[in-house]
């Protein structure tokens, strides 16, 4: 079965699975951690399926939620809910672009970024795609490079309207 969501891209490769069975209807296939969920020690596991079908939601902070406006606000935020969450390793830091949540496509290393820029220079490129506040807090380029594998991760997400990639970086 092919599992395709609006906020997620190839669940089955980038979202986070566990060995446990899905609390909700005990099947032992694709489980997602239920760490993730943002719901305290309720949750330890939930297929993928019982996610999709909304049995099951992803808490989102209010933080996150007010981060769209206007029309269409509830249903973008009910669709995230309903959408694997990024393995973060802080806190939900999901980012907003063209008025909607953006694609995760998956936590990329050096070499991700080497090959996605269009120079083959990927500290240039992950710098592009960081927002300015992040860069500010960066005291040393080349030593946040080399970190990313080790103790930092760089959860990459792509805009739904115009394809702008975003890079969000935690740290251990």
């Amino acid at each position: 079965m092919e599992y395709k969501f609006k906020y997620f891209e190839n669940p089955l490769e980038n979202a986070e699975f566990t060995g446990e069975a899905c609390q909700s209807c005990g099947k032992n296939e694709k489980c997602l951690e239920g760490e993730y969920f943002d719901l305290d020690d309720e949750v330890d596991s939930v297929c993928l399926n019982c996610l999709r079908l909304g049995k099951v939601k992803v808490n989102i902070p209010n933080y996150i939620k007010d981060r769209i406006t206007g029309q269409g606000k509830e249903e973008k935020v009910a669709e995230l809910e309903k959408t694997p969450p990024v393995p973060w390793i802080q806190y939900n830091d999901w980012p907003v672009c063209c008025g909607d949540y953006t694609k995760y496509i998956g936590e990329w290393e050096r070499e991700d970024f080497e090959k996605n820029s269009k120079d083959g220079d990927g500290l240039n490129y992950l710098l592009s795609i960081l927002d300015q506040s992040t860069k500010d807090k960066i005291e040393n380029e080349n030593i946040f490079w080399e970190d990313i594998g080790h103790y930092t991760a760089i959860f990459v997400f792509e805009c739904l309207n115009c394809s702008d990639r975003i890079a969000v970086p935690q740290s251990y």
